[in-house]
């Protein structure tokens, strides 16, 4: 019951306090981390359309989730602030892609972070595909709830399908990560209108801000056991 009564005060409490300072209102998140990490970058640009990078994309509403969860009272650490990854030169490839993603792990019992979220942009082959989508993997406790929480707000987002769930994948970062874990995929560059949306400073905001809402409703409820 209390945890429940905690939630829904959280729920009610959280689209007031959107664009103000929630450290003092939201108890539960001081001194929480957070690891928040920008997929690819560097040599890896990732899903590429009409000469729009997912590594940029993924950086600038990293930035802006940073800044909105340590509005909270969380601390928030990023994997990369900049257009590198974390590979040595030398390595290629799968290779390259493996230590870049054990290296953005081991930042996650670095930072002694709480959860850790895994930002993306989807393509596919046809246009029609659009949306924000959250991946989990099943067999890390927390991880599918994170997820729900997350999707929930994100599919408040017009061009979401309202109906969209959150999928299992088995991601190496989701199924290496020590604490609950997820990858969101913010939207589809092989989309026109989602790439429209992806590269819009407000839109990058909104989805930030959708995003630290779930993470902040999932640590509501989770708050005593973290």
């Amino acid at each position: 019951m209390a945890k429940f009564i905690l939630v829904l005060f959280t729920c009610l409490m959280l689209p007031a306090l959107a664009g103000a300072s929630w450290a003092s209102e939201i108890a539960f998140m001081s001194g929480k981390v957070i690891l928040i990490d920008p997929g690819h970058g560097g040599f890896d640009p990732g899903t590429v359309r009409k000469g729009i990078y997912e590594k940029q994309i993924n950086l600038e509403v990293a930035k802006k989730l940073k800044q909105t969860l340590e509005e909270t009272g969380a601390k928030v650490t990023l994997t990369r602030t900049g257009d590198y990854n974390l590979a040595v030169v030398g390595l290629h490839g799968k290779e390259a892609h493996r230590y870049d993603l054990k290296k953005r792990l081991d930042l996650v019992d670095k930072n002694k972070a709480v959860l850790l979220v895994s930002l993306h942009v989807n393509a596919f082959g046809m246009s029609n595909c659009r949306g924000s989508e959250v991946f989990y993997y099943p067999d890390k406790p927390g991880s599918k709830e994170l997820a729900e929480y997350i999707m929930d707000e994100l599919r408040q987002i017009p061009g979401t399908p309202p109906k969209r769930s959150v999928k299992s994948n088995d991601y190496f970062i989701l199924r290496n990560s020590g604490v609950p874990a997820v990858l969101v995929e913010t939207g589809y560059l092989s989309n026109p209108a989602d790439r429209d949306n992806l590269v819009n400073q407000d839109y990058q905001k909104k989805l930030a801000e959708k995003i630290s809402f779930g993470i902040v409703k999932y640590l509501a409820v989770n708050a005593a056991c973290l």
